[in-house]
């Protein structure tokens, strides 16, 4: 039976890149399926010209081509790293970094309610974790891009989002913005020093994790999220 040649391999991810896919395991996918499918289309008609065969079998992606293949992927990683997330998070609830969870939380508490104007001095520590977290995130795409510099091979899209921390950075804008209306409308007592308390514990562990964590394991979870592929490790 006739086969796709290397040539012609490198000319469907040639072709994925040109559809604007741009994670290598998903062109992988795609190269794999367009492979098989020329060649099913060759067992009919062995004397079809191999761009006749892709293009008839693009057509079948319908109008938004591979769209909905990358949304697809995209929301199936997403999933597998909001699940690494929780992985992690789990890990601070037992013994004996829960310990670290309540002393950070047993702070945050006082802060609040025991030290006049406790509300602005959580917005104080907010804003100064926007500033930490902000500098790991630079420090981490400038790392990114010069150990990605001069490759020609597409990322992979898990690493994408470890690479970005799966953009949580918006997140610290929420509580900011609740805290300084909250300061005109409510009275400070145990309950919103309670509630400010365990918000500013999570997201303090929101971002450690996403930043510092998830980060740390890169290749390890690489290498387990594509057990197929040879990943070199950067």
């Amino acid at each position: 039976m006739k086969k796709v040649t290397s040539l012609q391999i490198d000319r469907l991810f040639q072709f994925t890149d040109q559809h604007f896919v741009d994670y290598y395991d998903v062109q992988l996918e795609l190269v794999d399926h367009l492979a098989n499918a020329i060649e099913e289309q060759w067992q009919e008609n062995p004397d079809k010209d191999f761009e006749t065969a892709l293009q008839e079998e693009f057509k079948k992606f319908g109008v938004f081509g591979f769209l909905e293949v990358v949304e697809a992927r995209q929301a199936a990683m997403q999933k597998r790293y909001h699940q690494l997330m929780w992985k992690e998070a789990k890990e601070f609830l037992k013994l004996p970094k829960v310990v670290i969870l309540a002393t950070a939380f047993l702070v945050s508490f006082t802060l609040i309610t025991q030290i006049t104007y406790g509300v602005y001095t959580l917005i104080g520590i907010l804003l100064c974790l926007v500033i930490i977290f902000s500098v790991r995130f630079y420090k981490n795409n400038k790392e990114t891009k010069r150990l990605k510099k001069g490759s020609k091979q597409k990322p992979y899209l898990l690493e994408t989002l470890l690479n970005h921390t799966g953009q949580f950075g918006a997140f610290l804008n929420l509580p900011i913005q609740i805290l300084v209306l909250i300061t005109k409308e409510v009275e400070i007592n145990i309950w919103i020093g309670i509630i400010y308390g365990l918000l500013l514990t999570g997201v303090t562990l929101v971002f450690y994790i996403t930043l510092f964590l998830l980060p740390r394991k890169r290749d390890e979870i690489l290498q387990e999220a594509y057990p197929e592929l040879k990943i070199q490790t950067l």
